[in-house]
């Protein structure tokens, strides 16, 4: 059996660690092919470690958390966290006996490419999705400042260097291609974010219970979960929501307040906000009738996966999705039950047919969209795309 070793870097915020990936290892390690260790450079509290170090426990992955300097400032502590921290790793890989290791974006990437004794295992190179380009996109990063220099420098690097390097959409595969050459497709993959599909699962007296609750009868429940922020389109969600007035709306997010501030005075009455544990999600789910999950269909966005929709898609929901997201529009073609949102079109020029779409959503067969949904979402077609990747280093 192989030893991988996964290294990420995440804020305290984030729950993609337990959440998304150590699920995904979980189920890849039923194989008998691949033991994981996670090294997680961290800001979070101590809280915070604890309750990912027992995620991981329960899943029989080894973890392991390094602290990201936030002193002097910010920047200058990550800074110098990037540059101490190779030899960490190199200490964890020998004492270890690691033979892959998978460094997860950007600055991962720069701390491995910085290993100065000679790794003589394999490196996969999780690219995510367009990383440095979302900075562009949503933290005003400026492509030809030092640090976008920087980083895309060291992208570029472990794009070269590694043995296979996975992504999670066509079209970054295509990007990264471009960037480094076409000779090196052949060791690109796609692979897929997958969800636990008995846990996420269309479920009739959930539907009934979580309903009551909400005191929705016989209305139309429009239903989102996840961050919101400006590139998450509350605006386009309650303007599509504002077209059927027998309607309700349910939004779970960690983010209540940011809900609250932009729910406009004569919609607050139809709208509920929830912040709700991770596992109490699916329940809630089940209420809906229609999920919105929309996103601004920025150039970086090409890049991403979005975990939402294959949650929405696994109860059985019809999803209202944007076009431009990862490869969503090349999924969604097979369900005829969801609708793709074109931003370049005004919601006058959509009118009739999101109407339409709206009326119908009710007699959709949920049955059959979570039938579709295994085949790209589960965390057994997850397991699958990213064994086919070590199967061929």
């Amino acid at each position: 059996m192989k030893n991988l070793l996964f290294i990420t870097w995440d804020g305290p915020q984030t729950s993609y660690m337990e959440g998304l990936f150590m699920p995904i290892f979980h189920e890849i390690a039923k194989s008998g092919e691949v033991n994981f260790h996670v090294l997680q450079f961290t800001w979070a509290d101590q809280k915070k470690i604890e309750e990912v170090k027992k995620a991981a426990e329960k899943l029989d992955i080894r973890y392991t958390a390094f602290p990201v300097y936030k002193k002097p400032v910010a920047s200058i502590g990550s800074f110098l966290t990037l540059f101490t921290s190779s030899q960490k790793i190199e200490k964890y890989i020998r004492e270890n006996k690691i033979d892959i290791i998978m460094p997860r974006s950007t600055f991962p990437a720069f701390m491995v490419n910085k290993i100065k004794k000679s790794f003589e295992g394999k490196i996969i190179f999780d690219a995510d999705g367009l990383p440095i380009e979302e900075r562009v996109d949503f933290a005003g990063l400026k492509r030809n400042s030092f640090l976008y220099k920087f980083l895309k420098s060291a992208e570029t690097r472990m794009l070269k260097k590694a043995d296979a390097v996975i992504t999670r959409s066509g079209k970054a595969l295509d990007i990264h291609v471009q960037t480094i050459g076409e000779q090196h497709r052949p060791k690109f993959s796609v692979v897929f974010n997958g969800r636990d599909a008995e846990k996420f699962k269309f479920n009739e007296e959930w539907r009934r219970a979580a309903r009551k609750e909400l005191g929705v009868d016989d209305e139309l429940l429009f239903v989102y979960a996840g961050s919101l922020g400006p590139q998450y389109c509350m605006d386009e969600m309650l303007e599509i929501f504002r077209i059927s007035e027998r309607a309700k709306f349910l939004i779970l997010t960690g983010n209540p307040e940011f809900a609250v501030k932009h729910i406009p005075e004569d919609l607050r009455e139809r709208i509920e906000v929830k912040k709700v544990p991770s596992d109490e999600v699916p329940y809630w789910l089940n209420a809906g009738d229609i999920a919105f999950g929309l996103r601004q269909p920025t150039y970086s966005m090409q890049g991403v996966a979005p975990i939402k929709l294959g949650e929405y898609l696994l109860c059985g929901i019809p999803v209202i999705a944007s076009k431009g997201i990862g490869d969503s529009e090349e999924i969604l073609q097979y369900f005829e039950e969801c609708f793709v949102w074109d931003h370049a079109e005004s919601l006058k020029d959509k009118l009739p047919e999101i109407k339409e779409f709206i009326q119908n959503a009710t007699y959709a067969d949920r049955k059959i969209i979570r039938q579709k949904a295994l085949d790209y979402f589960s965390l057994e077609a997850a397991a699958q795309s990213y064994i086919k990747v070590w199967r061929n280093i």
